[in-house]
């Protein structure tokens, strides 16, 4: 199968699905998870219905393109453009957040009476979505979220079939794109580390002007140790006291929020299944790619339940659901996900050696009394059950599902 093909079907579906809209067509992600690469799939898509030259594409990261980081020449250009076609232009705008005051750019053209344009346009910092363009068009944008590769993604960019060192390979260097051209270990940390430093200097450090880069990667590494624990800022303070660093509750939220902005981590909240509310304090953070942890501390069979914790949740956003930590009394259940009305519960374990970890895992769900499926993902090689209505499945399989 045709590496390029996930991108192109992604392409194809954003066009069918939005092309002509009156919506903005809004595409973020972490860096090099293929936002850049989908946006020039969609231009090879549109230009074989549309004239070449109604189509402006502009990656505001080119040096070449530093022109049009003014925006008035910006405005100015559209506009003449749209003169000399005398036809709707189809404007995809990379790396957006490069361009100062890109907002009321993106308005003006989207309101315009006398420029007919269709937008879409990629940023690596969530607050694309909580900035005045919110303001300006609340409810008149399309947000496409771009993840790093699932599994199922992995192989076919890879082109391996599924098997047990195949999916050793997804563990460890993870499912951006751009290592499929890697073939040494070596190679695959020095592009995983250029990820890192690119998202830490460019979409963090620099656009937060953060002063203690130092603090800031010890609060990451803090992260990938407890990926699948339940933690807080505060904990997280008492911890850095203890190394003898000190560092605020509220600096150590600012950070968080600013690794979250960039597509770095993301925050699950915790449910309370029987109070029915969202709890206030102690979340999980699962981190954008299992690569980057891989990088950042190599792998350890320790690191294993919350590597897979990891995956499955990535998983499950993928598959657009809206996931929470479950709490009912005093036991957890991983993940709660929801979507269009229905729900799902699920533990995720490395393997169920024995009765004791077979009876955490089930315990959770046993409390629950509603109808919703239940199930335990394991890397257990035994056949499905189904025990007590809660189903026992290989991890593996579920995640290569469609």
């Amino acid at each position: 199968m045709n590496q390029n093909l996930i991108y192109r079907k992604y392409a194809e579906n954003i066009i069918s699905s939005y092309k002509d809209k009156p919506v903005i067509k809004v595409i973020t992600g972490i860096r090099r998870s293929g936002k850049s690469f989908l946006l020039k799939l969609i231009k090879e898509t549109l230009l074989k219905t549309e004239n070449p030259d109604c189509i402006i594409y502009i990656d505001f990261e080119d040096f070449d393109n530093s022109s049009y980081l003014d925006l008035n020449y910006l405005y100015s250009f559209i506009k003449t453009q749209s003169s000399k076609t005398n036809k709707k232009l189809y404007l995809l705008f990379d790396e957006i957040q490069e361009l100062d005051g890109w907002e009321k750019c993106i308005n003006s053209l989207y309101a315009s009476e006398t420029i007919d344009c269709d937008i879409y346009i990629t940023g690596s910092n969530a607050k694309l979505l909580s900035s005045e363009l919110t303001t300006y068009i609340s409810g008149r944008y399309v947000n496409i979220e771009v993840q790093p590769l699932s599994y199922r993604e992995f192989l076919t960019f890879h082109k391996l079939a599924d098997s047990d060192k195949s999916f050793e390979k997804f563990i460890t260097q993870g499912g951006f794109p751009g290592l499929k051209d890697m073939n040494t270990d070596d190679s695959v940390k020095k592009y995983l580390e250029g990820i890192y430093s690119t998202v830490l200097l460019k979409d963090i450090i620099r656009r937060n002007n953060i002063r203690d880069a130092n603090m800031l990667e010890k609060i990451i590494l803090y992260i990938c140790d407890n990926i699948g624990n339940i933690f807080s800022a505060n904990k997280i303070a008492q911890f850095m006291k203890s190394q003898q660093r000190k560092i605020s509750v509220e600096t150590i939220y600012n950070n968080l929020k600013y690794l979250q902005n960039a597509f770095f981590i993301y925050k699950v909240p915790r449910y309370d299944l029987k109070g029915k509310k969202i709890l206030e304090t102690m979340e999980k953070y699962y981190i954008a790619d299992q690569g980057l942890k891989y990088f950042l501390q190599g792998f350890k069979q320790d690191y294993i339940s919350g590597i897979l914790e990891n995956i499955v949740f990535l998983e499950l956003i993928r598959r657009d659901y809206k996931v929470f930590i479950g709490k009912t009394g005093d036991l957890e259940v991983d993940f709660v996900a929801e979507k269009n009305g229905e729900r799902i519960y699920i533990q995720v374990t490395y393997l169920l050696v024995d009765e004791k970890t077979i009876a955490r895992e089930y315990a959770p769900l046993k409390l629950i009394e509603d109808n919703h499926p239940k199930m335990i993902l394991s890397m257990d090689s035994l056949p499905d059950s189904n025990t007590d209505g809660i189903i026992r499945m290989n991890l593996r399989k579920w995640i290569l599902e469609e």
